[in-house]
């Protein structure tokens, strides 16, 4: 069995990374450009100008330096927030040798990161994992540690930019906090019947160990899904 590689450890010179920019719930986007580190000092990050590059008014930014680590047989990415400080055309990585690069402030822990987050996951009924908005349990349609997509039979119907309280069932715990309505989309009637309204929420005020054990159970299930070919590549 291979050795399990501490994530920070991967954080050196001339690793790979993806930095996210910013993630747009509403449109189901991030912004993510490549970069590699040039250099490691503290909580200093040095890495080459990303592709496509930054513009000067990302300086003072906030944003997310993501990276792979192999552990045992997986591979799983990492991310720790940063800030962009300083956007340099001549860095001396070596004497007589100078290149652009980007100045990132470390903010904080490595903690894990999905960038497939924007696209979530579809929780099997078997999965522990439940969804309770405003009292009444929803048939979930896609889940991430952002938010997920439900169909609901709320009364009366889920507005946009609605507060709504959650209740997140996740294998034998519950956690509780708030989310907001961000999209919502009528339903047909038949009838008298009136059917489930579509909705998704972006979550809000939720802890950080229950955020970081979704984000595992989330890379659980899509693996899981993708092992017996139910899940899109």
């Amino acid at each position: 069995m291979a050795a399990v590689t501490s994530p920070a450890k991967s954080l050196r010179p001339g690793a790979a990374v993806d930095i996210v920019l910013r993630v747009d719930f509403y449109r189901e986007v991030m912004d993510v450009r490549r970069a590699m580190i040039y250099d490691v000092e503290g909580t200093t990050l040095v890495v080459s100008r990303p592709t496509p590059d930054v513009k000067p008014d990302h300086v003072g930014r906030r944003c997310t330096v993501t990276f792979v680590v192999r552990e045992n047989e997986f591979k799983n990415r990492y991310g720790v927030p940063a800030k962009i400080v300083e956007l340099k055309d001549n860095y001396t990585i070596r004497k007589g040798a100078s290149v652009q690069a980007m100045i990132l402030k470390v903010l904080g822990s490595v903690e894990p990161f999905n960038l497939r987050m924007a696209y979530r996951v579809r929780p099997p009924i078997t999965s522990g994992i439940a969804l309770e908005v405003n009292g009444e349990r929803v048939s979930i349609l896609d889940i991430s540690t952002g938010g997920a997509r439900f169909l609901s039979s709320v009364r009366p119907p889920l507005q946009y930019r609605q507060r709504v309280e959650i209740v997140l069932h996740l294998d034998d715990t519950s956690h509780a906090f708030h989310a907001f309505v961000v999209r919502t989309r009528e339903p047909e009637s038949r009838g008298s019947v009136r059917a489930a309204q579509e909705v998704a929420v972006q979550f809000s005020g939720m802890d950080k160990r229950v955020r970081e054990y979704l984000a595992k159970r989330i890379l659980q299930i899509d693996r899981e899904l993708r092992a017996k070919g139910l899940e899109k590549t």
